[in-house]
C-alpha cells in the first residue's frame, strides 16, 4: 500500500519529488501508535498519511490541526473514523462469503477466528463473522492475539477451519499459525493478500495498491490546497479471491471446479 502511495504521488505532480516523507513503522500495540503519531505532529509535518483503524484513530486522539489522510481501513463508515480536516479511503470485505467457501470444502462445526482485542477493526470483522456463522449453527472459538504465545491456542481447539482477520499483531506471527493449522490439516483464510503464497488456502482482500493509489490523489489534491473536509471519503468493495491447490493437496481436501471458477486467481 505504501509503495503505491509513493509510486501515485511522484504521478500526480512532478514537483513533490521532493517532498520528503518521513516513514514510522510502529509495533502494533497502543503505545506504540501514539508514539508514532506524536512524533510525526512535533516535527510538524504538513500532512499525516496513515494505514489502518489503529493508527488512524492515534492521530484523531491526538486532536492535532495538521491534515490526516487514512488508507488501509476496514469499514470506515462503521467505524465512524472522523475529525477536523481527516478523509481517505477503506474497504470492505463480504466476510461471510468465506464461510461458504469451508463449508464447500469439508464439515464445518466450528472456526477459529484470530483477532486481536486491541485492533478495533480486527475486532469487529470478529463480530461480523460470528453473525453468521451463529445463524448456521457454526461454533465460533475466538483466538485473541497479544503475544506469540497466544498462537499455540489454536494447537488445543477442535476447530474445522481458521479465519485470521485483518490484524498487524496477528500477522506479525502469520507462519506459526500457519504452521498450528497445518499440523491438524485445517484450512486457512485470511482477507490479507498472501504475495509470498505462505500456505494461506483462501484469501479474500480488497487489493491494497488501489487504496495507496487513491490516497496519494487525495494527498495531491490537500497539498495543492485543497480543504480535506471537503473531500468525501471512499470505501473499495471489489475484492480478490485466490484459491492455493497446493496447500490443498497438503492439508488433503479438494476443490470443486464449480468452486474454483468463483475465484479471481488459482496457485496451482
Amino acid at each position: 500500500m505504501h509503495e503505491a502511495f509513493v509510486a501515485e504521488l511522484s504521478k500526480q505532480a512532478p514537483r513533490f519529488d521532493e517532498i520528503e516523507i518521513i516513514l514510522q513503522r510502529p509495533f502494533p500495540d497502543s503505545i506504540s501508535w501514539s508514539n508514532a503519531a506524536r512524533k510525526l505532529i512535533a516535527v510538524d509535518v504538513d500532512l499525516i498519511v496513515t494505514y489502518g483503524l489503529p493508527a488512524t484513530r492515534a492521530v484523531i486522539n491526538e486532536k492535532s490541526r495538521i491534515p490526516l489522510i487514512y488508507a488501509g481501513v476496514y469499514d470506515p463508515e462503521t467505524a465512524a473514523v472522523s475529525g477536523r480536516s481527516v478523509t481517505g479511503c477503506g474497504y470492505k470485505v463480504p466476510l461471510s462469503s468465506l464461510l461458504r467457501y469451508f463449508k464447500r470444502l469439508k464439515e464445518l462445526d466450528a472456526i477459529s477466528i484470530v483477532y486481536s482485542g486491541i485492533e478495533e477493526d480486527s475486532l469487529r470483522q470478529l463480530e461480523e463473522l460470528q453473525m453468521p456463522a451463529s445463524m448456521q449453527n457454526i461454533k465460533t472459538r475466538r483466538i485473541d492475539i497479544r503475544t506469540r504465545n497466544d498462537v499455540d491456542r489454536l494447537g488445543d481447539g477442535d476447530e474445522d477451519a481458521v479465519f485470521v482477520t485483518g490484524s498487524s499483531l496477528a500477522h506479525l506471527w502469520i507462519e506459526e499459525i500457519l504452521a498450528m493449522a497445518r499440523k491438524k490439516k485445517n484450512p486457512v483464510a485470511d482477507i490479507f493478500p498472501d504475495p509470498a503464497e505462505a500456505g494461506i488456502l483462501m484469501t479474500l482482500y480488497q487489493p491494497p495498491h488501489e487504496q495507496g493509489e487513491m490516497a496519494a490523489q487525495i494527498a495531491s489534491r490537500v497539498l495543492a490546497g485543497e480543504d480535506p473536509q471537503t473531500i468525501q471519503f471512499h470505501v473499495f468493495r471489489d475484492t480478490e479471491l485466490v484459491f492455493n491447490l497446493v496447500e490443498a493437496r497438503h492439508i488433503g481436501l479438494t476443490f470443486p471446479i464449480q468452486l474454483i471458477i468463483e475465484a479471481t486467481r488459482v496457485i496451482k
